[in-house]
């Protein structure tokens, strides 16, 4: 009997569990990130027509493949909605597989491998989220959160999918277009998370390797063009919020860069402290007095109930790596700003703080007009300026577990209020002392003066 060597070839990839071979140049780039990324949490934002699902199984079945026992599971919003997906895909995917390496038990949804690990589906919907009920799974993946409800999502994570994956270490993997609603906890709780984390990915149509122009025109003509919110939210994987909900609408990534800290520069610490309920943000900010820009270079975040003691050391040590800093402030109850100075040799002051909405408006302006910076170190601030919201009334922030009560940019709003934009932190010289003379400070006057009386010792000394 001949041996069909591609054949031989196939089949050892197959036990290997490396199927990269069947996905097209644009998921298989997104696979790779996968892999590499070694999160316990990770957002895929993925377009319309991406072949997410196609993608979803080979990466379940790789992971099944490479790790015996292991319990996979898949959920979409609905059990029937999960067993068409993964039908019509994985039956294309596994034509080629070795005969037994890969059974359908179609009774209880799931497949059973060779080598022990399984592949199970359920529903992310609460009526039916019993189905992701079982032992301990390693990987997850959750298909189309956006489009289940946004307590039916919160309830499937958080009380359902997160205990099973607590003793095995596992895995989450969020793959969704972006919810219709704004304030969804994929939106509000897990795209912030993930962000700050480095573990979030978006992937628009224009990213799609399989489609021509043709075929992404007329997808934004379905939708009514380029500009509608369908396109958008579709296609573009953009998250469609009311401005008037938004507390920063003016920020963009454009002021994401990596500068350098200067030589000279009016530099303070600013700090929103959390106590037992939100979380306590400390941010290092300078101006640069040529460009005009406030600048925020560096931050350090603690979560609610951290007492002082244990996050003092790390708020020190970051503060050491600038030495340029001249001023703390700190909206902190008046006997936690005693306990700083006495107990930690730690002096900061309460900031400005009467009235709200005009700091909050001066800050936004800053923002439009570009004139507020933010390192790419910063990754807790820049979370909070992309997904601050108010609450309903519009009244306060929002609350919410990844972002705490906003308080990065409360922090940042005490910063951009008390930040000295007058003082010129550069030192002064002289640059003819015959005909221009520049009154010095008094750190360089002596030296000026002697200057001076060097070139005509009976000038006047001037004060």
């Amino acid at each position: 009997m001949k041996i069909n060597p591609f054949e031989m070839i196939r089949n050892e990839l197959w036990r290997r569990g490396d199927l990269s071979w069947k996905l097209d140049p644009h998921q298989k780039q997104v696979s790779d990130l996968l892999a590499e990324n070694k999160s316990d949490e990770v957002l895929f934002l993925c377009s319309r027509q991406f072949g997410k699902s196609y993608l979803n199984l080979i990466y379940a079945l790789e992971f099944a493949i490479k790790n015996p026992r292991a319990i996979v599971r898949i959920a979409a919003p609905t059990l029937k909605q999960c067993a068409s997906i993964v039908d019509d895909n994985l039956n294309h995917i596994i034509r080629d597989a070795p005969a037994g390496l890969i059974k359908r038990h179609k009774s209880d949804y799931r497949y059973n491998l060779s080598n022990g690990s399984s592949l199970r589906l359920g529903a992310l919907e609460r009526a039916h989220v019993d189905s992701l009920r079982g032992g301990n799974a390693k990987l997850v993946i959750a298909e189309e959160g956006g489009f289940v409800s946004n307590d039916d999502y919160a309830y499937a994570v958080t009380s359902v999918i997160a205990p099973q994956l607590l003793r095995s270490s596992g895995r989450l993997i969020h793959v969704t277009t972006p919810s219709d609603e704004p304030e969804h906890y994929i939106h509000t709780e897990t795209l912030p998370k993930c962000e700050i984390n480095g573990s979030l990915f978006r992937r628009t149509i224009y990213d799609n390797s399989a489609l021509s122009e043709e075929q992404i025109d007329r997808a934004a003509k379905l939708c009514g063009g380029v500009e509608s919110e369908a396109f958008k939210r579709e296609y573009l994987v953009q998250i469609i919020r009311s401005l008037d909900m938004t507390v920063i609408p003016e920020w963009a990534d454009a002021y994401v860069e990596a500068f350098e800290y200067p030589q000279y520069a009016t530099t303070i610490t600013s700090m929103d402290t959390g106590g037992v309920q939100d979380k306590t943000v400390a941010l290092v900010c300078f101006y640069n007095f040529q460009t005009g820009e406030t600048c925020f270079v560096d931050e350090r975040v603690f979560d609610s109930n951290t007492a002082s003691s244990d996050y003092m050391l790390e708020l020190q040590h970051m503060e050491s790596l600038y030495p340029n800093i001249s001023d703390r402030y700190a909206d902190a109850p008046g006997q936690l700003l005693i306990d700083l100075r006495f107990n930690h040799n730690y002096f900061a002051r309460l900031p400005l703080k009467d009235d709200w909405q005009a700091s909050l408006n001066d800050f936004r302006i800053r923002v439009g007009s570009g004139k507020v910076k933010v390192h790419p170190r910063c990754s807790f601030l820049i979370a909070t300026l992309k997904g601050a919201t108010f609450n309903k009334q519009r009244t306060d922030f929002a609350r919410t577990k990844a972002l705490g009560h906003m308080d990065a940019i409360a922090a940042a709003l005490y910063a951009n209020r008390m930040l000295d934009r007058n003082k010129n932190p550069y030192p002064v010289q002289i640059l003819n002392p015959e005909t221009h003379w520049i009154r010095p400070n008094n750190a360089h006057r002596s030296n000026l003066e002697s200057a001076a009386s060097a070139i005509n010792p009976y000038a006047k000394r001037r004060r």
